[in-house]
């Protein structure tokens, strides 16, 4: 028998396939903001794709809307806490974020898994710790080898901006953001 709550769970739902990448989205549980699911592939291998997301104050060269990264502290070999600001299009102003990462790398098995979500940190020294504060952002990595050769990525993940930006640009982002991060990081991977 399935559980009676299952069917007040909302069901991702495809929201375009474009150049090897399917997105999905789905409405964050009790708000209208959306959150994405991305799904695609690549000929590179596990360890490109690890290299550049070990490198966390570079992200900003091809995620998209990260303007820059600044890495306030590595707690460990696998996790840190840095800094995200966010351009944000006019007249809207720029937001501040502060991230915990988590990484979990299996080589043997070829599994690469990233976690971030949004983490309470004191930015008194940061110039920029006036900006606005991101508070609900999460997202995740999956990323695994392929049989026969290449990888696959799975990303998903929200962000409320916050203050006056309105719900139906936030959403935006989320639909097209996704394909720009994923041309980005594939456009990097060719170059590694």
């Amino acid at each position: 028998m399935i559980p009676f709550y299952c069917f007040l769970q909302e069901e991702w739902k495809l929201y375009k396939v474009q150049d090897n990448v399917t997105l999905w989205t789905k409405n964050l549980k009790g708000s209208k903001l959306l959150q994405f699911k991305l799904e695609t592939t690549s000929k590179n291998d596990l360890e490109d794709m690890y290299n550049i997301i070990l490198d966390i104050e570079n992200m900003n060269k091809w995620y998209d809307k990260v303007k820059s990264v600044k890495l306030l502290k590595r707690n460990s070999e696998s996790e840190a806490i840095y800094l995200l600001e966010y351009a944000i299009p006019l007249p809207f102003e720029n937001r501040i974020s502060t991230v915990k990462g988590n990484m979990f790398y299996d080589r043997e098995n070829g599994v690469l898994k990233v976690n971030t979500e949004y983490h309470p940190y004191e930015l008194q020294t940061i110039a920029n710790n006036k900006m606005p504060m991101i508070k609900l952002l999460k997202s995740s990595w999956e990323i695994t080898n392929i049989k026969g050769g290449g990888i696959k990525i799975i990303h998903s993940g929200y962000m409320d901006p916050g203050g006056n930006i309105p719900i139906w640009l936030t959403n935006e982002g989320v639909t097209s953001g996704p394909f720009k991060t994923i041309r980005n990081l594939k456009k990097l991977l060719k170059e590694s």
